[in-house]
């Protein structure tokens, strides 16, 4: 089982939305034009062949936009408002999605996998995280091609801590990240520099700084995802 994260930059019309589908095309760009972005909090329920799906989701209301001028699109479902901060609501959202197009677009989801956080959309770009076996996880990311392109895609040992962002890296990035900041490496001015902690975990100033850019590198792209 792995984790895979996929960064979409989503094309237009959003989902391959027919253009004879008026109404939905205007109701999803009206829902699109308002919303800065939505951030998955937790998946509730999810039923992919009746098209029904429980979410406790975090929306970000556009500069001089509330969550009264949403317009939740009828074909989608109802949104209740938990709580708020500035443009920023808590929602509970309940997906009843009633038009065909939609619920078939549903079901190519329909995957042995498990949905996982962060999941994000925003009007440039969506992110998706799923964990799974390697046959459907490639399910996953052909179906995200053909929503726009692919941007990046992160690939890591499935973790269920939840906690430990350092479980995320390889080992001999753990442990060089550890030992870097044990010996001072980060800290302003350095109290060691590449070469001598190469040095101290007996590796070459070059491999050292290949392990460390790596591992930087992959826990900001997880902590920034959606960003």
């Amino acid at each position: 089982m792995r984790k895979m994260t996929v960064e979409v930059c989503p094309k237009d019309p959003l989902m391959d939305i027919p253009a004879d589908a008026e109404d939905l095309n205007q109701a999803m760009n009206r829902f699109m034009n308002r919303v800065e972005s939505l951030r998955l909090i937790e998946m509730l329920r999810v039923d992919f062949e009746r098209g029904e799906e429980t979410l406790v989701a975090e929306i970000t209301m556009k500069e001089g936009y509330t969550i009264g001028d949403l317009e939740f699109p009828e074909v989608l479902g109802s949104i209740e408002v938990l709580s708020a901060d500035g443009r920023t609501y808590t929602c509970f959202i309940r997906c009843v999605v009633r038009d065909e197009f939609l619920r078939e677009k549903m079901r190519e989801f329909d995957l042995d996998i498990i949905w996982t956080s962060p999941i994000y959309k925003s009007r440039d770009l969506f992110v998706y995280t799923c964990i799974g076996d390697g046959e459907n996880l490639n399910r996953v990311l052909r179906l995200m091609s053909t929503y726009g392109e692919v941007q990046n895609v992160i690939f890591e040992e499935a973790s269920f801590s939840g906690n430990d962002p350092l479980s995320r890296l390889t080992p001999r990035q753990k442990d060089l990240l550890i030992a870097a900041k044990q010996h001072g490496y980060y800290e302003y001015p350095r109290r060691i520099n590449s070469q001598q902690l190469a040095e101290k975990v007996g590796i070459s100033k070059a491999t050292a700084i290949e392990h460390l850019r790596k591992a930087e590198a992959r826990l900001i792209s997880m902590l920034l995802a959606g960003y």
